[in-house]
């Protein structure tokens, strides 16, 4: 029940995943000089951490649960209802996410560089995710230890959200300046129960439990203390954050004895365990460069060039997929590659921060280039191993699913093209852009394309999304005709009206009686 219903928004955050990781490349590819005009540098930039952040990966890690709950036999329709409106909420929190850092609304942040009002929209998603998630613990009458962890983190994310990112009393501000040991502590605890109910989810022991318990109860204590200190009181001293980011070295015993006792292994186990190594590195690296003289030694700031990279690229990636993967299988081949392009690309960018600390003469231009090889070669490990799906998919293309997947290939990723680079393919077409209103078009050109992919997976709706794209490709071919004809815009317009009318007679005239009768 769980992997029918799941399916589809797994394909459709993976498109998250690709646009982040595009940008990415696009940022490597700009700073050796190529592709300026696309885009703004530091727009791209933002793009590519807050897609790789807030797309594909925090929605499968929110699927956990329900694996559980479905293991358990205890998984209601009513339930799963309300996860897909937790996902349809979150997918409008990206689109406004896009459009706010295409219109250069940013922060500045390294990691949270959209506005803070859009987590208004996560915190409504969290809330759908509460009664997801509280429909299906009323069935139990005495609540395992990890259905009190879920209910336990659900309840508090929208709230420590709003509080944490606030731009006046939250902590995410201060990490541009300052170490932040308590912020390092807090992400690895959330990871760390995570962690917990990934390992759960694996494990075929259907008596493991878990045991030292200090271990994760000790760190929490402290980081309950420090968001109250620095959110009401003032600043952390040095040695408080020290103290802070030292408590994270005990997740690591903590991580080995519940690998343990769930009995997992090297073999079946692959993704979950690729992840839980890149914890662990990521870890040790940051105790290690939080002292001071090593600091001073190697990096000469608090931000560790590559740390991040790591820990979400490989840590929280792999964590993603080793969740998801009763439902949506990577192969051998594609889990090791991504691996390996991703601990290359830590291993770079690693190197260029030793050398921007000036303790070994690297040609930063030659790390670049080496950045932007990892990053094309990633890029394209996300569309390896897929042979079979898209045979699959072709043996079952019927006329309607020709008509969205034309559809989807026009305006999903045509209007991604000219939402991102509409004013270099205008340039290069010598025509007017106005990035104001033709980034809103553009964007109305986009959501068509979306509904067209929603009639590619939705095979019982493809007809209501068709008539759907019907009205829509009638109205925007009649005011882009009438803006032609007034003289106001050019051929551009005149192509647009008809294209959308092909596809409107196309659908009319030849598909909607076969799909009727």
């Amino acid at each position: 029940m769980l992997k029918t219903r799941l399916l589809p928004h797994i394909w459709f955050s993976w498109l998250f995943l690709i646009l982040g990781a595009f940008f990415g490349l696009l940022y490597a590819v700009q700073l050796l000089g190529y592709g300026v005009d696309l885009l703004r540098p530091d727009l791209a930039r933002a793009l590519h951490l807050s897609l790789m952040l807030y797309g594909f990966a925090p929605l499968m890690l929110s699927v956990l649960p329900f694996a559980l709950f479905e293991k358990e036999g205890v998984l209601k329709e009513a339930a799963l209802n309300d996860l897909e409106r937790y996902f349809f909420v979150w997918y409008i929190f990206l689109a406004f996410l896009i459009f706010s850092l295409l219109s250069g609304n940013t922060r500045g942040l390294p990691f949270y560089d959209f506005p803070y009002a859009l987590n208004g929209i996560l915190a409504l998603a969290g809330l759908f995710y509460i009664a997801a998630i509280i429909r299906t613990v009323k069935v139990y009458t005495h609540k395992p230890l990890w259905v009190k962890v879920s209910l336990f983190l659900v309840i508090v994310s929208p709230f420590a959200l709003l509080l944490l990112m606030n731009p006046d009393y939250g902590q995410v501000e201060k990490m541009l300046q300052g170490p932040h040991g308590d912020n390092t502590l807090g992400m690895s605890f959330a990871l760390l129960a995570i962690y917990y109910l990934a390992i759960k989810q694996a494990s075929d022991t259907i008596t493991f439990s878990t045991r030292w318990h200090f271990l994760w109860m000790v760190p929490l204590g402290f980081y309950a203390l420090s968001v109250f200190y620095r959110s009401f009181i003032g600043n952390l001293s040095y040695n408080a954050e020290w103290f802070l980011q030292y408590l994270t070295l005990l997740y690591l015993p903590i991580l080995y004895r519940w690998w343990k006792d769930a009995r997992l292994d090297v073999k079946r186990h692959k993704t979950l365990l690729i992840s839980i190594l890149a914890f662990l590195f990521v870890d040790v690296e940051g105790n290690i460069l939080f002292i001071p003289q090593l600091r001073e030694l190697f990096h000469r700031n608090d931000l560790v060039v590559g740390h991040a990279h790591i820990a979400v690229g490989i840590g929280v990636l792999f964590l993603a997929l080793a969740i998801i993967e009763p439902f949506f299988r990577l192969s051998r081949g594609q889990r090791y590659y991504l691996a390996a392009m991703l601990i290359g690309m830590g291993f770079v960018l690693s190197i260029s921060g030793i050398s921007q600390a000036g303790f070994i003469s690297v040609d930063i231009e030659t790390v670049w280039y080496l950045r932007a090889l990892f990053g094309i070669l990633f890029f394209g490990g996300l569309f390896m191993g897929y042979t079979e799906e898209l045979v699959s998919f072709l043996k079952q293309m019927t006329p309607i699913r020709w008509y969205h997947t034309a559809g989807f290939l026009s305006d999903g990723i045509g209007g991604l093209l000219l939402l991102f680079f509409g004013g270099w393919l205008y340039a290069m077409l010598g025509a007017a852009y106005h990035p104001g209103y033709q980034q809103i078009v553009f964007g109305f050109v986009t959501g068509v394309g979306m509904l067209h992919l929603a009639g590619i997976f939705m095979r019982n709706n493809a007809s209501q999304m068709a008539m759907a794209t019907v009205l829509l490709r009638t109205i925007t071919a009649a005011g882009f005709f009438a803006l032609y004809e007034a003289g106001v815009l050019g051929w551009i317009a005149l192509a647009v009206t008809i294209t959308d009318m092909t596809f409107v007679l196309v659908y009319l005239t030849i598909i909607y009686r076969r799909e009727t009768k």
